[in-house]
């Protein structure tokens, strides 16, 4: 499990000037929260854009399913100047395990709280998707048999070859949908938002 240096990192990442590259992305351009529109937690986050203490619960609650809590995060959206939603859902974790928040790590976590945080932090600064990465793969050591995670961790994957390779930013996510055996917990709609967008760098691979 990754320890509290993890998370000094984050809260130093969170800090950082944030130097946008660009909204067209993998990360930014996927609104598959649109799918979504019908759950109250997501229309909350695509109004407000800001994590709230309700929003932070229904991240954290083990009753709600993974694909609608990576649809609020993905609602939550970004920002220019970069977001700190990720800062404010590591605060309400400390208060929810009863630890100082410098301590926090993710020992302390469950493997849904352990994604969120990570597409939070992807969403938060998606130009610098490698500082998200090593939280996401955590989740996913656990959660790899989740079509939604599978998908999100191939996406922030796939944003690190936007400036080296175009054709893998379609490989990363094409891996995802030949997966036959994933559990298939992301709506159909959800999907197909997220492949039309990334299919335009399939023709890369040509």
């Amino acid at each position: 499990m990754k320890k509290i240096v993890v998370f000094v990192l984050i809260i130093n990442t969170l800090f950082l000037s944030h130097k946008i590259a660009s909204a067209d992305s993998p990360i930014t351009s996927t609104e598959f929260y649109e799918a979504y529109m019908d759950v109250k937690m997501v229309q909350r986050a695509h109004l407000q854009s800001v994590l709230g203490f309700e929003i932070a619960e229904f991240l954290s609650s083990p009753e709600n399913p993974i694909d609608e809590k990576a649809a609020v995060i993905n609602a939550l959206s970004w920002k220019f100047e970069g977001n700190n939603n990720a800062e404010f859902y590591m605060y309400y974790l400390a208060l929810r395990y009863h630890v100082p928040f410098v301590q926090l790590d993710t020992d302390f976590l469950n493997a849904d709280e352990i994604f969120c945080l990570g597409y939070l932090m992807a969403m938060d600064n998606f130009s610098h998707p490698e500082d998200a990465l090593p939280i996401l793969e955590e989740a996913y050591k656990t959660l790899n048999n989740s079509f939604t995670v599978s998908m999100i961790f191939a996406l922030v994957k796939s944003q690190l070859f936007l400036s080296m390779d175009l054709c893998e930013v379609w490989k990363s996510v094409e891996k995802v949908l030949m997966n036959e055996d994933l559990k298939q917990d992301l709506r159909t709609e959800a999907k197909k938002k997220v492949i039309d967008y990334m299919a335009g760098y399939k023709e890369y691979c040509q």
